[in-house]
C-alpha cells in the first residue's frame, strides 16, 4: 500500500441504533425524594456520596440513604443490590475513573435507568468520553453523566468533600434528577463525545 492509498477512519459511528434501554421518569422534584448513594467500592466514592447526600439534605431536604456498596468496581452489582436501589426513588453512582470500572458503572446506571430509577453516574474527567460513548451505544445519550475533577482516589476525604464536590456538580445533579428526557438530551448528547470525535475527523 502507497502512502496515497492510506485512509484514517473514524471508529465511531455517525448515528447509533437505539438497543432499548430508555430514560426513567425523572422526579418533579428532589424535596423529599429518597435518594440512594450506591458505591462501586472505589476509593473515595463513599466520603464523595456522603458530602454529595449532605448537601442535597440541607438544600432541598432530600432523604438520602447510607452508601450501598457493590461488591468491586469491575463486575455487575449482584441482583440483591439492584433489587435494594430500586427501592429509590432516584440513584447517585459514583464513579468511573479507569476503563473497566467506568464501562461496569454505566452498566449499573442501564440496570437502573430500565428498571424506572432515574440514575446519575459520576465520572472523572479522563473518563467521561468512553462513558459517554458507551451511553450512546447504548441508546440513551442524554443519561446524565456529571463529571468530576480527575484525580480523587488519591485525596484525603476532607479534599474530597472540600475540593470535588462543588456547586456546580450539586446543580448538575438536581438537573439530571428532574429534567425531562428532551432537556436531558439537549444538556448531555455529544458534551463529551464530540470534541473527541472531532478530533478524529
Amino acid at each position: 500500500m502507497t502512502d496515497q492509498d492510506e485512509e484514517i477512519l473514524n471508529p465511531f459511528a455517525d448515528e447509533v441504533e437505539a438497543k432499548g434501554t430508555v430514560l426513567a421518569d425523572r422526579l418533579s422534584t428532589v424535596g423529599d425524594a429518597r435518594i440512594g448513594l450506591f458505591s462501586n467500592t472505589k476509593k473515595n466514592a463513599d466520603h464523595f456520596l456522603r458530602e454529595v447526600g449532605e448537601r442535597l439534605e440541607a438544600d432541598h431536604a432530600a432523604e438520602v440513604s447510607e452508601v450501598v456498596y457493590k461488591d468491586v468496581a469491575t463486575s455487575a452489582a449482584d441482583e440483591a443490590v439492584y433489587e435494594e436501589l430500586r427501592e429509590y426513588d432516584a440513584v447517585l453512582i459514583a464513579y468511573g475513573d479507569c476503563g473497566s470500572c467506568s464501562s461496569w458503572t454505566m452498566h449499573d446506571a442501564f440496570q437502573l435507568e430500565e428498571a424506572g430509577v432515574p440514575t446519575v453516574v459520576f465520572c472523572t474527567e479522563e473518563f467521561t468520553t468512553l462513558c459517554q460513548y458507551e451511553a450512546e451505544n447504548q441508546g440513551v445519550p442524554g443519561l446524565p453523566i456529571v463529571e468530576i475533577e480527575h484525580p480523587i482516589a488519591d485525596l484525603s476525604p476532607e479534599a474530597v468533600a472540600s475540593d470535588r464536590v462543588t456547586d456546580d456538580i450539586l446543580t448538575a445533579v438536581t438537573e439530571a434528577l428532574t429534567n425531562d428526557a428532551g432537556e436531558l438530551l439537549d444538556l448531555y448528547k455529544g458534551k463529551y463525545t464530540d470534541a473527541a470525535s472531532s478530533e478524529l475527523a
